[in-house]
């Protein structure tokens, strides 16, 4: 199912260039701020010498494919504390590097490398940040992925992001596989309406997959990433009490995507169909397979849509994962079963 809503290429980098030069004023005026060389934050530092400082967390595995740049989560490893770190160690190295870097990645963006500014504002995660100016950082690279991921353009130099040349024979979903993406991110990319509309010789963008997402209970957030590029964060709602969301590793279960499928309550037995005015479920199921000794074995732990979008932001599901229907359709057309792991963490 191909999803919609980004809107022409030319509506959205005319609307993405205007928010970058927004939210590069933002960066810049929050990094500056927070320069421990200013008398200001000089005599708040000594004053106030941070306490509890979470370690710099691990860098991405090397041997992951394409990219090199660190990640704040690892996908290979466990996942490292403290998503939202505080700002600045005693001696102001970090605060100098990150300054550095993103002054680097606005110097990048006005020159049209927007490649090179998303690599650079994507390492700046790894680091020591205030949670607005990792926010403001995550707003800017949701805004750049318009242009680097969303269109139809393969940039110089995106090594996440290829031409394939259609040959005789082929189908979108086994394109598809072999890029480790559904063939709807494909069909949405390309603006084809039809998958079976394919010519020999036809040169396709592609994206170089799997993504894969981290959900933080303690905010309701879930971030999406392209392998180890920060993508776009989603409002989700988690599990009640007594029925918590299971923090641990999962991925996306292989026959595990379906568009509204007809679901039995297991605490009423009651089953709701698709046409049912209170069916529960929104727009689709992404079924979730545990694969670490706390999630394994545990069942029906899903993303899904719903019917109650005040429930985003809050604990009311049955250990589910929420979205609004809309989001979950975006989400539907990027995780890859069998591919796409989940790490949902405190």
């Amino acid at each position: 199912m191909a999803i919609s809503g980004y809107g022409s290429y030319r509506n959205r980098k005319r609307n993405t260039i205007t928010y970058i030069i927004i939210a590069s004023a933002v960066i810049i005026a929050a990094a500056l701020f927070f320069n421990p060389f200013s008398k200001k934050n000089k005599e708040a530092t000594q004053n106030n010498p941070p306490e509890n400082i979470p370690p710099k967390k691990a860098e991405f595995n090397a041997a992951a494919q394409h990219n090199t740049a660190a990640l704040p989560v690892n996908f290979n490893n466990e996942p490292q504390p403290g998503y939202e770190m505080v700002i600045a160690e005693t001696n102001g190295q970090t605060d100098n590097r990150v300054t550095a870097l993103l002054s680097d990645a606005q110097a990048d963006i006005k020159a049209g490398r927007i490649v090179s500014a998303r690599d650079t504002l994507n390492s700046t995660l790894n680091m020591a940040l205030t949670p607005s100016l990792s926010q403001s950082i995550k707003k800017q690279l949701t805004a750049l992925s318009n242009e680097w991921l969303f269109s139809r353009i393969v940039m110089l130099g995106d090594n996440l992001c290829t031409t394939y040349k259609v040959k005789p024979g082929d189908i979108l979903s086994e394109i598809g596989k072999r890029y480790s993406i559904p063939y709807q991110l494909i069909m949405k990319i390309n603006n084809i309406s039809n998958e079976r509309s394919l010519r020999a010789g036809q040169n396709l963008k592609v994206v170089q997959g799997p993504f894969h997402a981290m959900v933080y209970c303690s905010n309701f957030t879930m971030d999406l990433y392209l392998q180890n590029i920060y993508i776009k964060s989603y409002h989700v709602g988690l599990g009640k009490e007594g029925k918590d969301t299971p923090i641990g590793r999962w991925k996306v279960e292989i026959g595990g995507k379906l568009i509204k499928p007809t679901w039995t309550d297991p605490d009423t037995g009651k089953t709701y169909h698709a046409d049912d005015p209170d069916y529960p479920l929104g727009s689709g199921w992404i079924a979730l397979e545990g694969i670490d000794p706390r999630t394994r074995g545990i069942d029906g732990i899903a993303l899904h849509g719903t019917k109650d979008e005040d429930s985003i932001g809050t604990k009311s599901s049955r250990g589910c994962i929420r979205l609004y229907n809309g989001e979950l359709m975006e989400v539907y057309d990027m995780l890859e079963p069998g591919k796409s792991e989940i790490r949902i963490v405190e």
